[in-house]
């Protein structure tokens, strides 16, 4: 395409002495939380179903990844072209009952076809290529998906709410021994339950929680926006006016979504 011809052209006139003195000195490593706050910011058009932001964030994303390109060209570490044959190959090797005449019997069944390919792509353990980088409960998630490829997982739902009741007790045994390691220690062994429930009923942890902390934020907003129509401050109410206002609140954003 030529835009994205044009894209590259950009970044590297950028780079140039004539060029953009911010541009010209960042570094692989100092465009990291850049390109992390993009990502972000594209889930956040995509929550909202904006289309008009999810063109414009989906163009910053790409914007990060030719330029991470683009430097590694300067150091003739690769070329986008390089990342471009790669992916392409890599999506047509790992799909062969799409682009040849292979045949799985089952979604689990292509799944473990991709991590047998994983394997002869380099990586040795199972769990190995999961990024120590990603959000905790999302890693769990990804942990337990692929422990769950080779029948290392529970058997129904059931036992999973079992484990989570045991995980319970055992952080309230250890509260009431006020173990601070051993309360770290089980309050991590009851959210990766939790996370197993999640999976089992098709949830993402980490995104179900994103979803009700943002929706926590609206609410609040709405309580302290109700507080300043009538002139006075949150922290001035009682817990029991607080309480009614937040069941308010809560009534009124149920009704608006549904």
């Amino acid at each position: 395409m030529k835009e994205f011809s044009e894209l590259v052209e950009i970044i590297k006139k950028l780079r140039s002495p004539e060029g953009c003195p911010w541009d010209r000195e960042q570094t692989p490593e100092s465009l990291i939380p850049f390109m992390i706050e993009e990502v972000y910011e594209v889930i956040d058009a995509l929550d909202h179903q904006n289309d008009r932001d999810l063109v414009k964030e989906l163009g910053d994303v790409m914007l990060h990844l030719v330029f991470q390109a683009v430097l590694a060209e300067e150091s003739n570490r690769f070329t986008i072209r390089d990342v471009l044959l790669q992916i392409n190959h890599k999506m047509i090797s790992r799909h062969p009952h799409v682009f040849t005449n292979k045949v799985f019997k089952s979604e689990e069944e292509i799944h473990y076809y991709w991590e047998k390919k994983k394997k002869t792509e380099g990586r040795k353990r199972l769990l190995d290529g999961i990024p120590k980088e990603l959000p905790s409960l999302h890693k769990a998630y990804r942990v337990q998906s692929k422990a769950a490829m080779v029948g290392f997982d529970w058997d129904k739902v059931h036992d999973v709410w079992e484990k989570i009741r045991e995980e319970v007790q055992e952080l309230e045994d250890a509260t009431r021994e006020k173990d601070a390691v051993s309360m770290e220690m089980e309050f991590g062994d009851l959210l990766f339950s939790l996370v197993n429930v999640g999976r089992f009923l098709g949830i993402n942890a980490d995104e179900a929680l994103r979803k009700s902390t943002d929706k926590f934020i609206r609410r609040f907003h709405h309580m302290e926006e109700i507080a300043e129509r009538e002139k006075t401050d949150l922290r001035d109410f009682s817990l029991d006016e607080l309480e009614k206002l937040w069941q308010h609140v809560k009534n009124e954003d149920n009704g608006e979504m549904g």
